[in-house]
């Protein structure tokens, strides 16, 4: 009797959507017992609805807490698998900035247990900590210009607003973990040409901390930065949302203009932060006021 091909069952530590782990995982059970359905899933969790996990696999129902840890049970998920699944339910279901990142530090502690995780899971998480902090970024910077041998105190200083050696050394730490730094034969440190790559669940919460921070920062710069080492400026306009949508593909233009600029630009010696804020002052229009 030929053997049947059936795929592997997914690793529950290679995702940071619980939602698609739970297809993925359903998919593959089903591929290998053609009895198994989302009736029966629900059933040994138990959930009323025959189809109330299908609706949550879609996106279309959440999970409550108790419903989580019950089909954690029915899954048949270890003690650690339990641990990081609960975990990733609160982080993907989390409805603020503040909840998410608490969730995330639950994610970050269940996943520090387990042993056997991938080197890319583990690079994702990493990366992650660098997009939320301006100042790892930064020093990523100061060191593509000008490769230093780690004074994290003279690096420190160098920053604006100025860090601790203690920060610096973290910073390195974490960049090196990241792919993002290597100490050479010449005994300094090198950025390398290795980009920042996180899945956008994960990235997309420390990349608005890391732009929070950034708006903070360039308001303090008017009190801090001289005038003539800063530029800031604005415009308030009335716009269609046909004329924000041509803004917005300018912007990622001059985004990429501004990167060649400084690609080329071979006696850099400074790290600058440009942010750009564009957001509404108003709501717009309801179809009664704009006919």
């Amino acid at each position: 009797m030929a053997e049947t091909n059936v795929p592997s069952p997914p690793l529950l530590w290679d995702y940071t959507d619980y939602r698609k782990w739970l297809s993925d995982t359903f998919q593959a059970r089903k591929a290998a017992h053609s009895w198994y359905s989302y009736g029966v899933l629900a059933s040994r969790a138990g959930f009323k609805a025959r189809d109330f996990l299908l609706r949550v696999m879609r996106g279309e129902r959440n999970l409550s807490s108790e419903g989580a840890e019950r089909l954690a049970v029915a899954l048949e998920l270890s003690r650690k698998e339990c641990e990081y699944f609960l975990a990733l339910v609160c982080y993907n279901q989390a409805k603020s900035d503040r909840k998410r990142e608490d969730a995330w530090t639950r994610v970050e502690e269940a996943l520090s247990k387990v042993r056997d995780v991938g080197a890319p899971r583990l690079l994702n998480a990493v990366h992650r900590q660098i997009q939320s902090h301006w100042h790892a970024l930064a020093l990523r910077s100061l060191l593509e210009m000008r490769p230093d041998p780690g004074d994290c105190a003279a690096l420190g200083s160098r920053l604006h607003p100025p860090q601790t050696a203690a920060t610096v050394r973290h910073d390195i730490a974490l960049l090196e973990r990241g792919g993002l730094l290597e100490k050479q034969e010449d005994g300094l440190w090198h950025a390398t040409e290795k980009a920042i790559a996180t899945s956008p669940e994960v990235g997309a919460p420390a990349v608005r901390q890391f732009h929070r921070k950034c708006l903070e920062l360039a308001a303090q710069s008017l009190e801090s930065v001289p005038v003539e080492r800063r530029n800031i400026s604005g415009i308030t306009l009335g716009i269609s949302a046909q004329t924000y949508d041509r803004i917005c593909q300018r912007l990622q233009e001059v985004r990429e203009e501004f990167s060649r600029l400084a690609d080329a630009d071979n006696e850099a010696d400074e790290v600058f932060q440009l942010t750009f804020a564009f957001f509404p002052f108003s709501q717009p229009a309801s179809e009664k006021e704009a006919s």
